[in-house]
């Protein structure tokens, strides 16, 4: 099974998110996470492997846009049309209310000589969102 984290950035609140699903304790030391407004890696548009959770199951974080809530839906809708099984792929939508914004000040990472005022403004932006992130992350069973 994979379980996917989704959200405007694949290097932000999913990254957290996805960090925080593995590691309950995580502790806000966002500089730890691998991939952490990582301009590089986002321009990329591929799903960022994370781990494995307790039960082996594979975790990404998956950078899709604007339209959180449509990809989600649209992802759902093509697994059903390929007749893949439900249990194989698990999407957990993160959003927040400065997702648009966080996107905003990644595009300033492209430049290096903002990456570290952007990464700083980011990280003032999610520790007031920790909280509501972290209610998104379901406590998934086997």
């Amino acid at each position: 099974m994979n379980i996917i984290f989704l959200g405007t950035t694949g290097v932000h609140q999913t990254l957290l998110a996805a960090g925080m699903y593995i590691d309950p304790k995580f502790n806000r030391s966002y500089h730890t996470l691998s991939y952490f407004n990582d301009y590089q890696q986002e321009a990329g548009g591929h799903p960022i492997y994370i781990g494995r959770d307790y039960a082996g199951r594979r975790v990404h974080s998956l950078g899709v846009g604007a339209d959180v809530e449509m990809v989600s839906k649209t992802i759902n809708q093509l697994r059903i049309i390929l007749d893949s099984p439900a249990g194989e792929l698990q999407l957990i939508p993160i959003m927040i209310k400065s997702q648009r914004l966080i996107s905003w000040l990644h595009k300033f990472a492209r430049l290096a000589w903002l990456k570290p005022l952007s990464s700083y403004l980011i990280v003032l932006l999610l520790n007031r969102e920790y909280d509501q992130i972290r209610q998104q992350i379901p406590r998934l069973t086997n």
